[in-house]
């Protein structure tokens, strides 16, 4: 038999709702509030689970993108090659593992840095405000993709606003 996912996280929720909060007495306050926080959690992680893929895929190939536009904005166009060089080939191709698309995004973002700072280092503040800028943009967009992808668990005010992260990741 295949455990997978997709069965296990909707029978689990409905066994604590079924099983488990019927059993906790009045007096269990706290722990009634925790077993609804984690049925929540284990909805939200169900219904998104299937996006998980296409967000990080999405996350991975803007990463690439932008770091190839600062590259080119510094002049740093040999530096840093190989790893956006091998994220845009994960990217393109569409076949890494998650694991590999996710570390190589984190790698990005470290080179991401690597490059602001380089950009801000170099002592010209026209080419120190555009790399601001540039980043501003990208962590505004970043900002409301993760506010989307959190937005099921009612924390987020205005999230009626948001565009919804299918949305987001056409």
């Amino acid at each position: 038999m295949e455990l997978r996912s997709e069965f296990l996280i909707p029978a689990i929720s409905k066994t604590l709702k079924d099983v488990v909060l019927p059993a906790l007495t009045d007096e269990q306050e706290v722990a009634q509030e925790q077993v609804n926080l984690a049925i929540g959690f284990l909805d939200i992680i169900a219904k998104q689970q299937p996006l998980q893929y296409a967000f990080d895929a999405d996350e991975l190939k803007r990463h690439q993108v932008f770091a190839d536009e600062l590259c080119s904005l510094l002049g740093l166009e040999g530096d840093h090659a190989t790893i956006i060089a091998e994220a845009k080939k994960l990217s393109d191709q569409g076949t890494g593992s998650p694991e590999a698309v996710v570390a190589t995004t984190r790698q990005l973002r470290e080179v991401i840095t690597e490059i602001a700072a380089n950009g801000h280092a170099r002592g010209d503040q026209e080419l120190s405000k555009n790399v601001s800028s540039k980043m501003n943009d990208f962590a505004r967009v970043q900002l409301a993709r993760e506010r989307a992808w959190v937005a099921p668990m009612g924390f987020e005010t205005g999230a009626d606003k948001l565009p919804s992260i299918e949305e987001q990741l056409k």
